[in-house]
């Protein structure tokens, strides 16, 4: 009959256990070398870990360290440096390389006030310069802690547009050409289906006018039906009395940006970029760089419909979309006009405003942008998440600091 294991046996079976558990397995071939190498010494580390916690439960029933090192197979002295590195690694940390300087807390201040002043696009010539002082280490430091606050307080709100319905918005602006279309002029304007993405109008005009305007949307309203709102720019062409006139003789509400902002409609100037960039290849092709004909404008738009993909390279192209669009009846034309106008009184109750009588024209297309939108989202037409995004660190110019 085996007698049982003393404390020793049990411990070094215990260790012989371990050190089988942590033997390193071989890498995965997508692991970089320092991976590995890390790897490596971490188990290392827990090995010797185990080794030093073996060794107290030994050296709890009277072993001498001599006899626990040749239980574990180790050298007594290196049994002691394990002990020493694993009381030393749990009583403090040891910090690699040169103690990092820091400057009083005044002159941190006033980098700080330097940057509120001149900016987060500062970069680290004029810090050390206007502070020599300092090292570039505390300087570089202190301005990416900088730029990291200022990028987290000035996020501001996104919005992705998601429209449901084709036919029901439409976007409308004026573009310029490089020259004169076959001697017409430099002026197109272009028409966008938000929800289909189909180029419904890019045409060639004499001028940037309302009349010209008006003429070429009268015809697109004939052939393909009027959609519950139209978005533009605040040229004076779009809001001048022939096209309001125009529009609301077919029920369209008119849906105008907010001043300097070419993003709120920026479907359309996308699509414009994109029309651009076809004629010019179509002529291109064809020898006439540079030089538009009305052929090379209509090839452009034939060619956007049917081959862009705005929904993805599984999705419909914009003319198969169009393709599966439903006219808009007139019960739901009137409902939304209604409804409409009960979110332009609602829009006024919350901003403090007349419930009647006529208001200056930016404040009233501010208050048609939170009831037509309001109104949008409430049939459905208009879907849309929101998320932060934070702000580009503008750059200084170096001239412009002292």
């Amino acid at each position: 009959m085996t007698p049982p294991a003393g404390p020793a046996e049990q411990a070094e079976a215990a260790l012989v256990e371990q050190l089988r558990d942590a033997t390193p397995a071989p890498p995965p071939t997508r692991r970089g070398r320092r991976v590995r190498r890390w790897q490596d010494r971490r188990r290392r580390e827990l090995v010797r870990r185990h080794a030093v916690a073996v060794a107290a439960d030994i050296g709890a029933v009277g072993y001498t360290t001599t006899e626990i090192a040749e239980l574990l197979h180790v050298t007594a002295r290196t049994l002691r440096q394990w002990r020493h590195d694993d009381t030393a690694a749990r009583d403090s940390i040891r910090l690699l390389g040169r103690p990092a300087s820091r400057s009083a807390p005044d002159q941190r201040n006033a980098v700080i006030h330097y940057l509120d002043r001149y900016g987060p696009g500062v970069g680290l010539p004029p810090l050390r310069e206007a502070f020599p002082t300092m090292t570039r280490a505390e300087l570089d430091d202190l301005l990416t802690r900088y730029r990291r606050v200022w990028r987290q307080r000035q996020r501001q709100p996104l919005c992705v547009l998601t429209w449901t319905t084709p036919g029901t918005v439409w976007a409308m602006d004026f573009a310029e050409a490089p020259a004169a279309i076959d001697g017409v002029g430099p002026y197109l304007l272009a028409v966008r289906d938000l929800a289909s993405g189909r180029q419904l109008l890019w045409q060639p005009l004499r001028a940037a006018t309302a009349a010209a305007a008006a003429e070429a949307l009268a015809g697109l309203l004939v052939v393909h039906g009027a959609p519950l709102v139209l978005k533009s720019d605040n040229g004076s062409a779009f809001g001048a009395p022939a096209v309001a006139t125009l529009l609301h003789n077919f029920g369209v509400v008119t849906l105008f940006s907010p001043p300097h902002t070419p993003s709120y409609n920026g479907s359309i100037e996308a699509g414009i970029g994109s029309l651009k960039a076809r004629t010019a290849a179509h002529a291109a092709r064809l020898g006439r760089l540079g030089a538009w004909t009305w052929d090379d404008v209509a090839a452009a738009r034939l060619e956007a419909n049917a081959t862009a993909r705005p929904r993805g390279p599984r999705g419909p192209t914009p003319d198969e979309a169009w393709a599966a669009r439903a006219s808009i009846p007139l019960s739901d034309r009137v409902s939304f006009a209604e409804l409409v106008e009960d979110h332009r009184w609602a829009a006024r109750r919350e901003l403090v405003l007349p419930p009647s009588g006529p208001l200056p024209i930016p404040t009233e297309r501010a208050i048609d942008r939170i009831a037509i939108r309001r109104a949008l989202v409430e049939r459905g037409v208009l879907l849309f998440a929101r998320r932060s995004i934070p702000q580009r660190i503008p750059r200084q110019k170096a001239e412009a600091i002292p």
